[in-house]
Parts: C-alpha cells; sequence; structure tokens
C-alpha cells in the first residue's frame, strides 16, 4: 500500500472510533467537561468536524503544487468558537458524532481520487513547506490528541474501553 494511501485509511479510521468508542458515552457525560475550564467530548468531537469543513471548505481545493496559503491564526479562535457553540446547541451526542462521521467521509471522499503527484507536491502555508501526505499526517496527530483526552476522560467514568 503506498504511503498516501495508508495515511487516508488511518485519517478516515476516526469514524470506527468515533462510532465504537464515543458512542459508549452517555449523554451527560458526552456534555461534561473533560477537567475543570476545558472542553467536552461534545466540544471536542466538534471541533474536529469544524476542522474537517474547514479543510473542505478553505484548503483542500487550493492545495496544488507551489501553491502559497496563509496560516490559521487568525481564524483558529473563531473556528473553535464557533464549533463549542454548535456542540450546545441542542444537538444529541449522536446527531453530534453523526454529523461528525459524515463530515470525515465527505474529506475522504474528496481526497481518494488523487493521484500520487497531489500527494506529494510540495505547497506553503506561511512560507513553510508541507505536500498533502504531511498535512493530513498531522491533522491524524490532532485526531490522537482529542481520543486520548477523550479515552483518558471515559476511563476516570468508569466507561471501559475495548481499543483494538
Amino acid at each position: 500500500m503506498t504511503d498516501e494511501r495508508s495515511v487516508l485509511n488511518e485519517y478516515a479510521s476516526l469514524t470506527d472510533w468515533l462510532q465504537e468508542i464515543a458512542m459508549k458515552m452517555s449523554e451527560e457525560v458526552f456534555f461534561s467537561s473533560i477537567k475543570p475550564g476545558k472542553w467536552s467530548p461534545a466540544e471536542i468531537i466538534s471541533h474536529i468536524r469544524a476542522w474537517d469543513d474547514y479543510l473542505l471548505q478553505e484548503r483542500i481545493s487550493y492545495l496544488s503544487s507551489g501553491a502559497s496559503l496563509t496560516g490559521l491564526a487568525s481564524t483558529v479562535e473563531e473556528v473553535n468558537r464557533s464549533a463549542a457553540a454548535h456542540a450546545h446547541s441542542g444537538f444529541s451526542k449522536d446527531e453530534i458524532i453523526n454529523e461528525t462521521v459524515k463530515e470525515r467521509q465527505k474529506v475522504v471522499e474528496h481526497l481518494k481520487p488523487l493521484g500520487r503527484k497531489q500527494w506529494t507536491d510540495t505547497f506553503y502555508i506561511d512560507k513553510f513547506p508541507l505536500c498533502l501526505t504531511s498535512y493530513i499526517k498531522g491533522l491524524i496527530e490532532h485526531d490522537e490528541h482529542h481520543k486520548l483526552q477523550i479515552e483518558v476522560f471515559m476511563s476516570e467514568h468508569g466507561l471501559l474501553l475495548s481499543l483494538n
């Protein structure tokens, strides 16, 4: 399997985690802060959905060889604030998880047909060189960070995890 396909498969695997692990939380636990002053699993998962949407709307179409994109400094707080508000706007746990699954699937479907050249072409974000493979690997690390936060929180609430 090529590197880009294994990266895409790993990126896509978040949907399995959401359906198999995150769905185990009760509504009460799902909407409870993981620590004082920190987000809830609902906000974290909504945050992942929001960034997948950002990737679709503001990044993928512009990632071509030599493209020069601006960084996220002015966008991060806005996207995160909106994601947190979305999590508390009346949606249920199932709705938040399912919409995040659907958003991730949209990103994956958009990336699937891309050829090796598109995965390896260099583009720039604030003059920092990247390729799509390294960019998606960074997003996988971001997913892993948040999955671990939620798994620790679930464990602290006595929810047994079967992490295969």
